[in-house]
């Protein structure tokens, strides 16, 4: 009786450790990976500035700026029934009151790898329209952090905006962030001036009303104002310049002028270390404009032709001039969205994140370790009762 015993627990103790080593193999990860209740809604609040009047479309002087109150509400979920196995899918949906005013929801969708978090290719990666495709998005980090991050580590994540990832770096780590009983990173988030995608452009810029070319009239006129008046140059070239010149002067006027505009920022981020999941958040996001100048240079290249002419050569001189100045000018301000996350926010997704913490221990420590320890003692006890066995028929 006690060597069946023995032998009985001797098997029951090595199938009690595999099962512990699978656990911590295999199936800790699967039941780690990302799940299909994804719920996490933030609430930001800070201003919105403008430097460009949003009626007129003209600067506004220094120290005139309008600055606005901004509410931003923030749920990023699941979409469960459009996940699989190894797949998740979720959405990102952003919206704004300004200034009592409600904006209409953007929406950004994500395809994820459940293991890793990176974005993987799928027709489920746009932004702002399922017709805004971001296929660059593969391989790179969005919104989740890893879990595996530490101090010094940097992270490749994609900003659909601008359509380009770029490595944040985690730059500190605090214990006890704010009171709230959890270790956070900070992660740098800092992005240098970047043009945006195109069709971003169109539906996020355009969709405020903010242009995206200028006609040859409206340049025109506001270079006049700034002194460069080229409608009076031309008419001066049309007396000198050869008709093959005049008509490729004439041809770029009928051209508009493309505006490029780009995002700048100094987001900082804070994680919580086991989790990955945000804590708290500063978004400080500018928005500028400046003119692509590479039509206008080919017409001041003609122009230029000119310059010595004994009739025109006095009032081509500034022009050359201002053209030099346009090439080189630094983007102007269009606005700026600078908020942050608010304190009951921060409290809500400190309690979510310890919440994780705790199944993640469970999981992937004290389930499998309880199951080896169980599966020793098992197994030490089977080989005791054995060699108990043996010496008694010694």
């Amino acid at each position: 009786m006690g060597k069946k015993t023995g032998i009985a627990l001797g098997v029951i103790g090595f199938v009690l450790v595999v099962v512990a080593i699978v656990w911590w193999v295999v199936l800790g990860p699967v039941l780690t990976k990302l799940p299909d209740d994804i719920n996490s809604p933030m609430d930001f609040e800070g201003n919105l500035t403008y430097y460009v009047d949003p009626a007129t479309k003209q600067a506004l002087p220094s120290g005139q700026e309008i600055v606005l109150p901004l509410k931003v509400s923030r749920v990023f979920s699941s979409i469960p029934n459009l996940y699989t196995s190894d797949v998740a899918v979720c959405e990102d949906r952003v919206a704004s009151t300004v200034a009592g005013q409600e904006r209409p929801a953007q929406i950004t969708q994500y395809a994820f790898d459940r293991k890793t978090r990176k974005c993987v290719q799928s027709d489920q990666n746009w932004a702002y329209s399922p017709n805004i495709l971001l296929p660059d998005r593969l391989g790179h980090y969005g919104p989740l952090f890893s879990r595996s991050l530490k101090v010094g580590d940097t992270q490749s994540t994609f900003f659909s905006d601008v359509n380009k990832a770029f490595d944040l770096k985690v730059v500190e780590k605090i214990k006890n962030y704010n009171g709230l009983g959890i270790t956070v990173l900070k992660v740098d988030s800092a992005r240098p001036a970047t043009e945006y995608h195109p069709a971003v452009a169109q539906a996020l810029l355009g969709g405020q009303g903010l242009p995206l070319e200028l006609t040859f009239d409206q340049l025109s006129a506001q270079l006049k104002a700034k002194g460069l008046d080229l409608e009076a140059l031309m008419a001066a070239l049309a007396t000198v310049a050869t008709p093959e010149d005049m008509q490729v002067l004439l041809a770029m006027t009928q051209e508009p002028v493309k505006l490029i505009y780009k995002q700048e920022s100094k987001d900082v981020v804070y994680i919580e270390q086991k989790t990955g999941a945000t804590i708290d958040a500063t978004f400080d996001r500018t928005t500028l404009m400046q003119v692509d100048t590479s039509g206008l240079l080919q017409a001041f290249a003609v122009v230029g032709k000119y310059a010595a002419d004994p009739t025109i050569g006095a009032a081509i001189a500034p022009v050359l001039q201002a053209a030099g100045g346009l090439t080189n000018a630094e983007p102007t301000k269009v606005y700026n969205q600078n908020m942050s996350i608010i304190g009951s926010s921060r409290s809500s997704l400190a309690a979510s994140a310890e919440k994780k913490i705790s199944t993640l221990c469970w999981v992937e420590l004290w389930v499998p370790l309880i199951v080896l320890l169980v599966g020793l003692i098992v197994l030490l006890l089977g080989g005791y009762l054995l060699l108990k066995v043996r010496r008694r028929y010694e």
